[in-house]
């Protein structure tokens, strides 16, 4: 080869290197600087309005609206009533801090794929007064971070702040479902009424002394000691529907817990409505519009029936007469009759307590164990 062609061979591989090398530079902006945030920063202290829509929530769950209100935030919609302590605040400071890593996508085409699309993505709109701070579209989550869509913009993002599971969670999450929430060491005295009768204690350390014209046979102090524990810190599972019929009035069952804390002396009374349902109760604190949806545990704590004050039937060690009058039935010899009966033999037979049962049982146990 001449050197004119060698020449023209090195000037075509330069041409080469010098195309390949323009190909594979990254992008300037990408290589030396984080992308650029879609929106304004904004003041988290200045947002007062939250708005969360999901097209894909029952109907009655698709639009959240919260505001606060004297500095505490409360749930408007779908139900009214104060939130959780800091699920509003720890959303705003997601959204305040978050910022923008990368490109996911940048056309319509990838919408659907990331769920950023109208029909899956969680729209969540802050606001200061009338004015919007942001307004975004939550997808789905991606690398420790998740997909955002701003209105207006064909880009898909994906930001550093895992928001997807806060923003999809149901209403109840939400709100605050506490209804007492104090320790017994508060409690001077306990009441309570309804149509199992009235029972008034008041605490002294670990005793429960009766009040006058409370009368309980076989007081267990320790049984006072459990109710206490629940109705001072009842939790709700969920809240109450604007049309439910609740069943609760002015003489409806309750309790009353009359307390002494360090911001002075209390008085909480719960009230207990209809069952709803075969698991639950509502049920409602006096002074609140709230209703809420108790267990049904807890409900048989707010209304107890006499035994559970009460401690077991005492047991006198020996066996009932009535347990050895019968003769034993056939084909089970040493086994009195009336146990029989009480294990399900023919009405009219007599009936022996639980706990005489258990220990005949034992008796005839150790006596098998002694003919062998």
């Amino acid at each position: 080869m001449n050197s004119k062609g060698i020449g023209i061979a090195l000037a075509v591989l330069a041409l080469l290197v010098g195309a390949t090398i323009v190909a594979y530079k990254p992008d300037e902006q990408s290589s030396s600087s984080a992308p650029t945030n879609p929106w304004s920063r904004f003041d988290k202290s200045r947002v007062d309005h939250v708005t969360i829509r999901r097209p894909s929530a029952p109907a009655n769950q698709q639009t959240l609206e919260f505001e606060r209100q004297n500095g505490a935030w409360r749930m408007t919609s779908p139900g009214v009533g104060p939130t959780e302590a800091r699920a509003l605040e720890d959303l705003v400071d997601r959204f305040a801090e978050m910022s923008v890593v990368s490109v996911a996508g940048r056309n319509a085409s990838s919408y659907e794929t990331f769920e950023v699309d109208d029909a899956h993505a969680t729209r969540v709109t802050l606001k200061s007064g009338s004015s919007a701070l942001l307004d975004v579209f939550v997808g789905t989550n991606i690398d420790a971070g998740t997909a955002v869509r701003v209105p207006g913009k064909p880009e898909i993002f994906r930001v550093d702040q895992s928001i997807n599971g806060m923003v999809t969670r149901a209403p109840r999450d939400w709100r605050d479902r506490n209804i007492t929430h104090t320790s017994r060491d508060e409690v001077r005295a306990v009441e309570w009424s309804g149509p199992n009768g009235t029972f008034r204690f008041t605490r002294n350390g670990d005793t429960w002394t009766p009040a006058a014209g409370t009368t309980v046979d076989r007081l267990d102090t320790a049984r006072i000691n459990s109710l206490v524990d629940t109705v001072t810190n009842l939790h709700a599972s969920d809240f109450a529907e604007a049309n439910a019929t609740t069943g609760i009035s002015p003489t409806s069952a309750r309790v009353t817990l009359e307390l002494a804390t360090d911001a002075g002396e209390q008085r909480v009374v719960v009230r207990l409505g209809s069952n709803s349902g075969d698991q639950e109760a509502f049920a409602q604190r006096e002074g609140s519009d709230v209703v809420f949806l108790l267990s049904r545990s807890q409900a048989d704590a707010i209304a107890p029936a006499v035994s559970a004050f009460q401690a077991p039937p005492p047991s006198d060690g020996g066996t009932p007469a009535d347990a050895t009058a019968a003769a034993p039935p056939p084909g089970m010899p040493g086994m009195p009759g009336a146990l029989n009966a009480a294990a399900g033999a023919a009405p009219g037979s007599p009936s022996i307590p639980p706990e005489v049962m258990e220990q005949i049982r034992r008796q005839l146990a150790q006596q098998g164990g002694g003919a062998h």
